[in-house]
């Protein structure tokens, strides 16, 4: 599985994969999820995920990138979290649906270039249930001394990962 993680942010969204003739049209919306799909090239593959952006109300920046799909030969969705700044690579992260149910997972890359850092979680059954039931998740992590919370829309997910082809 470290692996995996290792190959899955050198370049996030080419990692998930659905053949050319089977995969959903880009850009096509579910609620607040979009297709997003890039052939890759010198082959006639073309990797599809749903994806959505949030962005600070105040600045219009992003503050979170989550893109939801299956990796190349994997069965299971993955959901990777792209922050578009730098934290503590040993910062907990925490994905939270309502009271009763939360998962806690760490940093697992960040990128000086890009001024990035990233993180994934495989979507066992029990998570999976939660993004297709709930509303809102929240993507939470420390700061420093600040708690930052980030709204994730579960609103279409469900409908976005049908359209991504099985595995």
């Amino acid at each position: 599985m470290k692996k995996l993680y290792s190959l899955l942010f050198v370049i996030p969204t080419l990692l998930f994969t659905q053949h050319v003739s089977s995969a959903p049209q880009a850009g096509k919306v579910f609620k607040d999820w979009v297709t997003m799909c890039q052939t890759i090239p010198n082959t006639k593959q073309k990797h599809c995920h749903i994806a959505q952006t949030a962005s600070d109300k105040k600045t219009n920046k992003a503050v979170l990138h989550t893109m939801v799909g299956n990796l190349v030969g994997q069965t299971t969705p993955v959901a990777i979290f792209i922050i578009p700044k730098l934290i503590s690579p040993k910062t907990k992260l925490q994905l939270i649906f309502g009271k009763d149910f939360s998962i806690t997972f760490k940093v697992q890359s960040c990128d000086k270039k890009s001024k990035s850092c990233h993180a994934g979680v495989p979507l066992d059954k029990r998570i999976l249930a939660a993004f297709k039931k709930g509303k809102v998740s929240f993507f939470t992590y420390k700061q420093g001394k600040k708690n930052v919370k980030i709204p994730i829309s579960l609103m279409g997910l469900s409908s976005g990962l049908a359209a991504l082809p099985k595995r």
